[in-house]
């Protein structure tokens, strides 16, 4: 028996060795680039930094500077606020999207639609959000059409560099990705429920209400999740497009380690969104 022979019956017969073995790939590759970069993060947010320096004090100034400082706090529910809004509108979109192709759409035609949604994501997201500049911009489509109408008489500055301007645009965003989770959740429900409900006499609206849209809920939560948690960080469209007014908790920590730089605050100012952002996922997990 060779070597190689030997040691595939010792693997074979060290049932745990080998379950190890297979996880080692996997499990060397999240502790290199998952766990100890937040490790670092987390260590470093109860540092100090003077000059580019850094200086292990070992304290909770980095914490305490941003519970007690007001414009923090402002900017942290303003940015949670935002979130929800961008993930309901989302979903909203989406929804209805997802229930006319699963319940409407031939079958062989319906990843055809689900496609045909998901295009757009292809292109970067930075090219498509200067797009939005050029519909919405000062000297944009908008302001052009709505002034060889006559109906203005100059450009409107309204539509840019406003919080609402970033939540219109992450939803038209995220949208066309929440269309596929809600449409596979919608798809796994018997259509014979939906038929014998109508055969005992229940409308459209109440089959849909009593059956497809609770049955629909774990798409819609995996939606939430899709969309909420990387919202939280979202730095690059209010930067673009919200102006002062538009800033998020992720502009925040981008100007913390590009601009200040601030490494020990931005670190903190990190593992404070990854708790929210642990939190909001267990409330939906639960």
């Amino acid at each position: 028996m060779s070597i190689f022979e030997r040691v595939l019956k010792f693997l074979r017969e060290k049932e745990r060795l080998r379950v190890y073995l297979q996880t080692f790939p996997t499990v060397l590759w999240l502790a290199l680039f998952v766990f100890m970069p937040l490790g670092l993060i987390i260590v470093f947010s109860f540092w100090d930094m003077v000059l580019s320096e850094l200086i292990p004090v070992w304290d909770l100034h980095n914490y305490v500077n941003l519970l007690t400082d007001p414009l923090h706090i402002k900017l942290f529910f303003q940015t949670v606020g935002m979130a929800a809004l961008i993930t309901l509108g989302s979903i909203a979109l989406a929804y209805p999207v997802a229930y006319y192709i699963s319940m409407y759409v031939e079958e062989k035609y319906k990843y055809v639609w689900l496609i045909v949604f998901l295009t757009p994501s292809l292109i970067t997201w930075v090219i498509r959000i200067f797009g939005w500049r050029l519909v919405i911009g000062y000297s944009g489509l908008v302001n052009w059409s709505l002034q060889t109408l006559g109906l203005i008489s100059e450009p409107m500055d309204w539509m840019m560099h406003h919080w609402w301007t970033v939540v219109f645009v992450l939803i038209m965003g995220w949208a066309p990705w929440l269309v596929l989770p809600i449409f596979v959740s919608l798809e796994k429900i018997e259509k014979d429920l939906v038929d014998a409900a109508k055969d005992l006499g229940a409308s459209s609206w109440k089959a849909f209400q009593k059956i497809t849209f609770p049955l629909s809920i774990p798409g819609l939560l995996v939606a939430t999740l899709f969309v909420m948690i990387p919202t939280y960080g979202e730095f690059v469209t209010p930067a673009l497009l919200g102006g002062r007014a538009g800033l998020m908790f992720g502009n925040l920590i981008q100007y913390s380690f590009a601009r200040s730089p601030s490494w020990p605050w931005g670190c903190a100012l990190s593992v404070f969104l990854i708790l929210i952002a642990l939190i909001s996922a267990w409330v939906l997990i639960k």
